[in-house]
């Protein structure tokens, strides 16, 4: 533990030296520690273990021992010695991101993502106007294993709708649809994320969406339907 006082926006001591950097001549040996970023090597060797399949917290853990080994024991500690859990997980995210983003635009990356996994997706439209009427963008996303839950558990049963504005950067609407297992466990049946929450708009995915169930299994109807409050999925 080191307490650090700053007594200075130029980080200066009070008695006019330096605090830091290359200009203190008390770190000037040691200012490879205040690396704010990890050797590319421990990064290389951290993607090399995500391939292979290793959990972040499994990479985590054997850091010390798998990493460690392989450095001069002789060596100043530096970065590499010093990460931790969130480090491994932020390249881990890196890494996914490699595969499912297919474009730098969002709107591109979000088409492109649609038309190349059908079978996930129920409804799809892109902002836009038709007819002279300004759509919003809209994309429901149902599962194969989401729609068999939906006709085993909703048809003569339960359909609960939750509604989220605001948790994204876009203040998109998110709306989630699930039911409760025999062992009144939630389960997950579909997501909805569109950029504006009207009837009409409400009305055109849950029509697609009932449409989906009655073409597997033409006498499908669930017995009720909870909502939150809102007025829009009320009269809808």
């Amino acid at each position: 533990m080191a307490e650090i006082t700053i007594y200075h926006k130029t980080h200066i001591r009070i008695d006019g030296s330096f605090a830091h950097g290359e200009h203190d001549p008390k770190s000037i040996f040691h200012m490879f520690r205040y690396v704010p970023r990890m050797s590319q090597a421990l990064k290389d060797h951290i993607w090399a273990q995500l391939r292979l399949g290793y959990m972040t917290k499994q990479i985590y853990d054997n850091h010390k021992t798998i990493w460690s080994e392989s450095v001069n024991v002789s060596q100043s500690m530096t970065r590499d010695d010093f990460i931790w859990l969130q480090d491994i997980a932020y390249l881990d995210w890196k890494h996914k991101k490699r595969s499912w983003c297919l474009h730098s635009n969002l709107a591109i990356l979000i088409r492109s993502w649609a038309f190349q996994h059908l079978k996930d997706v129920f409804f799809f439209q892109d902002v836009g106007e038709i007819n002279g009427i300004q759509v919003p963008f809209t994309i429901g996303i149902q599962t194969p294993t989401q729609c068999e839950s939906m006709l085993s558990y909703d048809h003569n049963g339960a359909i609960f709708m939750d509604t989220i504005f605001g948790t994204n950067d876009m203040k998109f609407h998110l709306f989630t649809l699930m039911a409760f297992d025999d062992h009144r466990m939630g389960v997950l049946l579909a997501w909805i994320i569109t950029s504006r929450q009207t009837v009409q708009d409400l009305i055109k995915w849950l029509e697609r969406l009932k449409d989906k169930m009655l073409s597997h299994m033409p006498h499908w109807k669930p017995s009720c339907f909870f909502i939150n409050d809102a007025f829009q999925e009320l009269k809808t």
